[in-house]
């Protein structure tokens, strides 16, 4: 990766992005910056069984946003029928409360 005389800005709302554990977040908007082994690595060590990562192309054409990393224009996809944007190279980007639904979908409940 390129040296960047910047932080990561949010595509959403332009606000630099925060390190927030494992992540990069938005305090302006609340969004999230995950990469995608991270994303694995959090469904996988949850204290219940979580399914396979189930993540499809989506058709649906809205706004484009822009990698926080590279700039690039993100593609639109749906993670557990959560839509999300993804960067291919270096991660994926979940609206407020976004990475919450594809967690709590991700998990298979006892019942």
């Amino acid at each position: 990766m390129a040296y960047r005389d910047e932080r990561e800005k949010c595509p959403r709302c332009s606000a630099e992005l925060v390190d927030a554990g494992s992540v990069r977040g938005c305090a302006a908007c609340g969004g999230q910056w995950v990469r995608a082994e991270v994303l694995q690595d959090m469904t996988t060590t949850m204290q219940i069984t979580a399914r396979p990562i189930r993540m499809q192309w989506r058709r649906d054409q809205h706004e484009t946003l822009s990698c926080p990393t590279c700039g690039e224009a993100m593609e639109m996809w749906k993670l557990y029928e959560v839509p999300i944007d993804r960067c291919q190279r270096h991660g994926l980007w979940f609206d407020n409360g976004e990475l919450m639904m594809v967690l709590l979908a991700s998990c298979e409940f006892e019942t």
